[in-house]
């Protein structure tokens, strides 16, 4: 929705005008519109392929310990996290 909010701004006519073009609900758009402006949003960089992570070689993992934490994505793959959690490491791996 950021993208459209973006070129809605850029092109300059009406929120009516502009979904109309682009087959979409006006009250949806709006609803966005609004938020973003309240918000004062900061477009959103799309990212594309794989970024890569850097990550220290852990000791040794037992085969009984257990994760401290898990992520599972919609397509079935599945993070393990053992040792000490940081959150701006775990964003990076959901992002």
């Amino acid at each position: 929705m950021r993208e459209l909010y973006d070129q809605w701004q850029t092109q300059g006519i009406s929120k009516q005008a502009f979904c109309n073009q682009n087959g979409m609900g006006y009250h949806k758009f709006n609803y966005w519109v609004k938020k973003f402006r309240r918000k004062n949003v900061a477009p959103v960089e799309p990212t594309r392929g794989f970024s890569q992570i850097p990550v220290q070689q852990p000791d040794v993992i037992e085969q009984n310990q257990q994760a401290l934490a898990a992520i599972t994505f919609p397509s079935g793959a599945r993070i393990e996290l053992f040792g000490s959690l940081d959150a701006s490491f775990i964003r990076k791996l959901i992002l």
